[in-house]
């Protein structure tokens, strides 16, 4: 009997501990510097349609979420140092990246536009581009997309965040910005279109923006990966990513 007892114990801390992993929290971080895809509000927290998404995907997970604030320069460097557990911060997947670090199935795709103040000439084209200082955040795909396209016929200037490229812009320290549709549509609403305008076509190509946006992962993490993949599929079928995304963007942004 009291093998009995003792055997039921012990299925019952084990069974414990189960439930005590599947609760622990996953930590995410986000830029907190990307409107209106993730921003930082005045008491500090971090907001945005990444953040609505993430909560969303945690609680298919069935999971607790945690979503921090990290500049975007470390923010790859503080996944690999475990301070932790997934990137959600407007990241594509690309091959460069995926040397790295691991990603979930995309959760979203954002195509790229040219802003130019509103005076500009400048179209988007090559042509009009040719001569002019471009700018773009660091360590980007749209930093990788200038480098690529224009190379030596523009002179590139990098910037940390959002908001300083497009204060650049707007002071005309730089002839054109490159961005996400969605940030360079909130530019232009947020003044009504006075200062900024957008240019040319949607930017595309494959090779350097990827399939889309995926959660940015450790490669080891496996279950994770698993657990955010189901997660995505999930939210996408139901319609909960269509709402999400339409709190914040006048177009789709389904995989």
């Amino acid at each position: 009997m009291k093998r009995l007892v003792t055997g039921v114990a012990a299925l019952f801390l084990l069974a414990s501990g189960g439930i005590a992993a599947a609760q622990e929290p996953v930590r995410i971080a986000t830029e907190g510097a990307y409107p209106p895809f993730n921003f930082t509000q005045p008491d500090g927290k971090v907001a945005g349609l990444e953040v609505d998404l993430a909560n969303a995907l945690c609680e298919r997970m069935k999971r607790p979420c945690t979503v921090v604030a990290q500049e975007w320069d470390g923010i790859i460097p503080g996944l690999l140092a475990k301070k932790y557990d997934a990137i959600m911060a407007t990241m594509n997947i690309t091959p460069e990246r995926a040397k790295t670090i691991g990603f979930s199935t995309p959760y979203m795709v954002v195509p790229a536009y040219f802003v130019a103040p509103a005076k500009s000439a400048i179209d988007g084209s090559p042509a009009s581009l040719r001569g002019k200082t471009i700018g773009a955040q660091v360590s980007t795909t749209h930093s990788r997309y200038v480098e690529k396209h224009l190379g030596s016929d523009v002179t590139l200037k990098t910037y940390d965040t959002a908001s300083n490229l497009l204060a650049d812009l707007k002071a005309g320290r730089i002839d054109a910005a490159i961005t996400t549709g969605a940030t360079a549509s909130d530019w232009v609403k947020g003044d009504g279109g006075k200062s900024v305008k957008l240019v040319g076509e949607p930017v595309v190509d494959v090779e350097v923006f990827g399939p889309g946006i995926g959660v940015g992962l450790r490669k080891e993490d496996a279950a994770l990966k698993q657990s955010f993949d189901e997660a995505i599929r999930a939210v996408v079928q139901d319609g909960t990513l269509a709402r999400i995304g339409a709190r914040y963007v006048d177009f789709s942004i389904t995989p």
